[in-house]
């Protein structure tokens, strides 16, 4: 339940009215870019924290639950309860029960999953995010290609190749990275489209603040 409160399609409808929808606009994505695009920062702040808070928290509480089961004599799920617990808040997320089951991509969410369960590489495909979407001006460029990074590292960390950066890779860490990565690249299908046609809309493209 805590992915599948909507934080864009609830901040957009404090900022403009109830019978507001961000869906209706933009990208008609409920996420932080048409947020940001439709509506202005001041908006899109909250949406950041909101999304990275609850994608942290999940397998977060997840985790402390494990250690008090442990620590109660009881078995020990930490291998798979909290990865699990991420996956959950993705799906949440992207599929939120209070919003007609229309949410985000879940870039922001997974970030904050991946805070929780592997730092090091989230700041890795975070960096490759920024780097990409600043050189390109393309947010959803920088987004496949974080996902991209995510599911290689998430791989090879499993597999026990070197490399710069590492955090302990479980099988099922790895195995739900990937599935992770994976989904929201599928999620971009409609990006990749537009940008193979070279309609895809740039950061920083100018909106149209729409009337409440």
């Amino acid at each position: 339940m805590l992915g599948a409160i909507p934080s864009a399609i609830w901040i957009a409808k404090l900022a403009k009215g109830k019978n507001f929808d961000i869906r209706d606009y933009g990208s008609k994505n409920a996420g932080l870019t048409n947020t940001f695009r439709v509506l202005g920062w001041k908006p899109a702040l909250p949406v950041v924290f909101m999304d990275l808070l609850k994608g942290f928290f999940g397998p977060f509480i997840a985790l402390k639950m494990c250690a008090a089961d442990v620590a109660a004599g009881g078995a020990d799920y930490t291998a798979w309860l909290p990865v699990v617990a991420g996956l959950l808040v993705i799906l949440g997320h992207s599929y939120t029960c209070f919003a007609g089951f229309r949410g985000g991509k879940g870039v922001l969410a997974a970030l904050g999953v991946f805070l929780c369960l592997c730092p090091v590489t989230a700041l890795t495909a975070f960096a490759v995010w920024l780097v990409l979407t600043i050189s390109t001006k393309y947010v959803s460029v920088g987004s496949i290609g974080a996902c991209v990074v995510l599911v290689v590292l998430s791989v090879m960390g499993y597999c026990g190749a070197p490399y710069p950066v590492y955090d302990n890779f479980t099988l099922p860490l790895a195995i739900v990275t990937s599935l992770i990565g994976i989904f929201i690249i599928v999620k971009h299908r409609g990006n990749i489209k537009r940008l193979m046609n070279g309609t895809e809309n740039g950061f920083g493209s100018k909106r149209k603040t729409p009337k409440a």
